[in-house]
């Protein structure tokens, strides 16, 4: 942080990130059946399944302003899926300037971000790297990035039921599309599987933006008027 301070300017106080959750976008809890060899609710709709047909959770979704205190801990399940599906940042939800470009992600920790390293964190633009590092708890202290070439989706985190009882078998772990697993799950986040990686010095890349710019592009990043 310390190093970053020397090139960043102050990040905007406020910002709420676009994946975060809200306290009124609550979960709606629909009751569990089993319908042809997987987990289903009862008053099932298309909505309720992604692309490959698991099941995830049933997130309230509120216009802004409607959507009450944001929740900083919690993820919208919703909203981080769309941000791993269509590469946005995970804090202003912009497209990449080029589709064809690396996307950056930034995690918590020390270790370097490996090859083929899944996570459930979405990208995240430079700009708004620079924020996080200032904001975010979770990355003040360690935090490490790196761009990836390509994302595809690896699989999900959720809650496994069993398929007898349909109770819960535990809590939330990571589980590859297409396994036993993923038929019996209720999904709250996408995962995904870094591929071409490539380290990223953080402190060189806010310098070669440059303090001017990155002043215009925090200016940029919107704060969310009291609910």
């Amino acid at each position: 942080m310390a190093a970053h301070s020397l090139v960043l300017p102050p990040a905007p106080p406020g910002i709420v990130p676009y994946i975060a959750g809200w306290s009124r976008e609550t979960l709606v809890t629909p009751r569990l059946t089993s319908c042809g060899g997987r987990l289903a609710f009862v008053d099932e709709s298309h909505l309720d399944r992604d692309s490959w047909g698991t099941l995830w959770v049933r997130p309230t979704l509120l216009p802004k302003g409607r959507r009450g205190e944001p929740r900083l801990r919690e993820v919208h399940p919703y909203r981080q899926r769309r941000a791993m599906r269509d590469g946005l940042c995970q804090v202003c939800a912009r497209s990449p300037d080029d589709p064809a470009a690396p996307l950056l992600f930034l995690l918590r920790g020390d270790n370097p971000i490996r090859e083929r390293e899944r996570t459930a964190s979405p990208p995240v633009c430079l700009p708004c790297a620079g924020i996080s590092v200032q904001l975010c708890p979770y990355l003040l202290r360690h935090h490490v990035a790196a761009t990836a070439d390509s994302a595809p989706a690896w699989g999900l985190a959720g809650i496994v039921h069993d398929p007898v009882t349909l109770r819960p078998m535990g809590g939330d772990e990571q589980v590859v599309y297409g396994s036993p697993a993923a038929s019996w799950v209720v999904a709250g986040r996408m995962v995904v599987e870094l591929h071409g990686v490539t380290p990223v010095d953080l402190k060189v890349e806010f310098a070669r933006l440059g303090r001017d710019r990155l002043e215009k592009e925090f200016a940029r990043v919107e704060v969310p008027a009291a609910a």
